[in-house]
């Protein structure tokens, strides 16, 4: 795709400068990089300081840097903007990015139904029509509308995401409404395969599009000290998953150095940026981890108990089919992984390697900083 290619022209443009002896290291090192999602610009300037190092060295790179993707995926981590580096988790990061993702979503979803669909009912016939044609473009525009909401909230804004989510669900049973009410109008839908090459067509066309803007950190440079701190606790809370006492407790040492006599300037000045701020707070504090990670697990396991639901319907009424047996078997497949990420000892192994990705990503911020 077009964001690709450009990486790819960048990665051959700066590689040809090295050495043909060492070339191959370049090529791995700036690869590292760019699947860490290190700006264009980043990899040029890193693999131009590493091959003017080892020029005046009259080392390998392998000595004076180690291993070429170890090496690259540390740096293109570092490369990254400080507004990615925080919100590295999650699936988007913008209104563009939103759209991208959801547009991709329900190609992936028509492309997996599409073949469903085609083995169990037949590639010709029409299985979707009438109002049900609307339900999948609505849904993910309302699941998207939904998961921007909580973007919003890791920014710090708690009361958008409500009056998001309270929309998302009066969207939803509009939605259902409106497909009873149209129960007799019925348009003629595509045959089954057409859903195949539709889902490509989104796919391809959401990698087409531009990639979004990085957003800059907030400009706190002349908050005062309630609105940094609110700010700061809004983000403890939004983000990082804090209770209300937890966030108010983590800031109770940074408030009462502000209030001391004497004190000057800005809590930003103080501080450093409150995004920033946030991040290492949240590094250096224990967090009801596991909270988030069951919550998402248990979504997913409603997801799996439908299509269970689903298929041992279709199992009872009959008849039992090769497709039947391949979806039952591929249903078994997710009850196993199910249950072993519902193990204890899982969950919290999992809570261990959030919390150590933040105080990483609390380093890199810090790394940053100081250049």
């Amino acid at each position: 795709m077009k964001r690709d290619d450009h990486k790819k022209s960048v990665l051959d443009t700066e590689t040809e400068k090295w050495p043909e002896s060492q070339r191959e290291w370049a090529k791995l090192a700036a690869g590292a990089m760019i699947l860490a999602s290190a700006p264009n610009e980043a990899v040029a300037g890193v693999l131009d300081e590493v091959r003017e190092s080892v020029a005046a060295s009259g080392q390998t790179p392998d000595e004076l840097f180690g291993e070429p993707v170890a090496f690259g995926r540390k740096r293109g981590k570092q490369s990254r903007p400080p507004a990615q580096l925080l919100e590295g988790s999650l699936p988007f990061h913008s209104a563009a990015g939103a759209f991208t993702v959801m547009l991709a979503s329900l190609g992936c979803l028509l492309l997996v139904l599409g073949i469903w669909i085609g083995f169990s009912d037949g590639w010709n016939a029409h299985t979707f029509a009438g109002p049900v044609m609307m339900l999948f473009p609505m849904m993910f525009g309302l699941c998207g509308f939904a998961a921007w909401g909580w973007v919003l909230r890791t920014r710090g804004r708690l009361r958008a995401p409500l009056c998001i989510w309270a929309a998302t669900v009066a969207g939803f049973a509009g939605t259902v409404a409106l497909m009873t009410a149209l129960g007799g109008f019925e348009a003629p839908g595509p045959p089954n395969w057409a859903m195949l090459p539709v889902g490509i067509v989104l796919i391809i066309l959401a990698f087409k599009l531009p990639e979004p803007a990085t957003r800059p950190l907030v400009d706190d440079s002349a908050w005062d000290d309630e609105h940094y701190f609110g700010y700061a606790e809004n983000l403890l809370r939004g983000r990082y998953l804090f209770a209300n006492k937890q966030a108010a407790s983590a800031l109770a040492e940074s408030r009462e150095h502000r209030q001391h006599p004497g004190t000057r300037g800005t809590a930003a000045a103080d501080f450093g940026n409150v995004e920033r701020f946030a991040a290492h707070i949240a590094a250096a504090t224990r967090t009801p981890l596991k909270r988030g990670i069951v919550l998402r697990r248990a979504g997913f396991s409603l997801i799996v108990a439908f299509f269970g639901w689903m298929i041992i319907r279709a199992l009872i009424e009959g008849p039992v089919t090769a497709w039947l047996i391949i979806q039952t078997a591929g249903w078994l497949c997710l009850m196993a992984l199910l249950i072993m990420q519902w193990r204890p000892s899982r969950i919290s192994s999992d809570a261990k390697a959030v919390q150590a990705e933040r105080r990483r990503t609390a380093r890199l911020l810090a790394d940053a900083e100081e250049k």
